[in-house]
């Protein structure tokens, strides 16, 4: 935790001034799509130039559900999130990353689109560090709201989480530190594994949603949950 602290301070800066920088960056060159409104009225918390970019040139969506990757602290400690949403694009997945912090503007703005049947389901939702934390309350929000969760994955989140009703399905890449489990609360009937990762060669707090093979497997979770259809346009 030492060494997590002391590379926050020397980083923490710097990261803010990029991320200022991204969000400005993404809010001047918003087109008309969905997403671009989350950039234009979260920023420089919503999403990422890199997410507006691939949005430019994928605007194809070929199978059904949406992805929510949040990342954590100041946008530039998590970037395993971009290159996972990156990877589910390509695929045909509509995959969107964000700050932490945003979490609750996107699930408003899913519980709006629920009113209008304009939601395509499955709902999954992933993040890393303070990124897990938001991704635990994105999704109880969501369940609270009647909005079904498919998937949550959380990459070493920070503090315990608890997780109620409406979630199908949590896993949880952790390093224990005692208090960072994710653990069923009132009415949850789904499934949660909490996987320890502290046996595998080079993976910590800080890179573990960077590590190929658990990128992967969310990837074959998400592919396994969603299905091929018409291709559409993005939200």
């Amino acid at each position: 935790m030492g060494d997590i602290s002391k590379f926050v301070k020397q980083a923490l800066a710097g990261a803010l001034a990029i991320t200022l920088s991204f969000g400005m960056v993404a809010t001047a060159n918003a087109g008309e799509d969905h997403q671009s409104e989350l950039v234009r009225n979260n920023a420089p918390w919503g999403i990422s130039v890199a997410s507006y970019n691939s949005r430019k040139t994928e605007t194809r969506i070929r199978r059904t559900g949406e992805v929510y990757l949040l990342r954590g602290l100041a946008n530039i400690f998590s970037l395993g999130m971009d290159e996972i949403e990156r990877k589910m694009r390509a695929k045909g997945l509509d995959a969107v990353t964000f700050n932490h912090s945003g979490w609750k503007y996107h699930a408003d703005d899913i519980i709006k689109r629920s009113k209008k049947k304009n939601v395509s389901y499955p709902i999954i939702i992933a993040g890393h560090s303070l990124g897990a934390n938001s991704a635990v309350s994105m999704a109880n929000y969501l369940a609270k709201n009647k909005i079904k969760v498919a998937l949550v994955v959380t990459f070493d989140p920070t503090i315990k989480r608890i997780v109620g009703k409406n979630i199908k399905t949590v896993i949880n890449y952790y390093v224990p530190n005692g208090k960072n489990e994710v653990v069923r609360g009132r009415g949850f009937r789904g499934r949660i594994k909490n996987v320890d990762i502290t046996d595998r060669k080079g993976v910590g707090h800080m890179n573990v949603e960077k590590n190929p093979k658990l990128q992967q497997d969310l990837i074959n979770r998400t592919m396994k949950l969603t299905r091929k259809t018409k291709r559409r346009k993005t939200s």
